[in-house]
């Protein structure tokens, strides 16, 4: 039985040490401006995301949002940052609430649910959400 669960947490501890490998790989890609010449990068990063990693998430939809995977796509931008945001990252939810408060030639400009991403992003603790609902509040 004990050697089960050792097993167990060592299978673990590899998936969750290559799978901040892979991160960090990508990142690099992201900062260097060659991810999209990395498919597999890609790849992995989406399968990560939908497997439930913020970090992940959050690096996919930045990357859309920047245009490092083509031309810029808000739309998909906004879907990464939603899951992410639904993992309980914070910066994901002051990102959409940015999205919102800014608007794009493919986002309408919406006070409301800005305001709703901002209060989620000060419920975790950033200033800079306190700092856009004041905004919002007193213009």
């Amino acid at each position: 039985m004990l050697s089960k669960k050792i097993i167990y947490i060592a299978l673990l501890a590899s998936t969750l040490l290559f799978a901040s490998v892979v991160l960090e790989q990508v990142l690099k890609y992201y900062q260097e401006n060659t991810l999209m010449q990395h498919p597999e990068a890609i790849q992995s990063l989406t399968l990560r995301a939908n497997d439930g990693s913020k970090d992940a998430a959050f690096l996919l939809a930045t990357a859309y949002k920047e245009g490092k995977l083509g031309q810029q796509d808000v739309s998909k931008a906004m879907f990464w940052y939603k899951k992410a945001a639904k993992m309980g990252d914070e910066d994901a939810m002051l990102m959409l609430g940015w999205l919102y408060y800014k608007g794009s030639a493919t986002l309408m400009v919406d006070e409301e649910k800005a305001r709703y991403w901002f209060s989620k992003a000060s419920e975790k603790g950033l200033d800079e959400a306190l700092e856009m609902l004041d905004l919002l509040e007193n213009g």
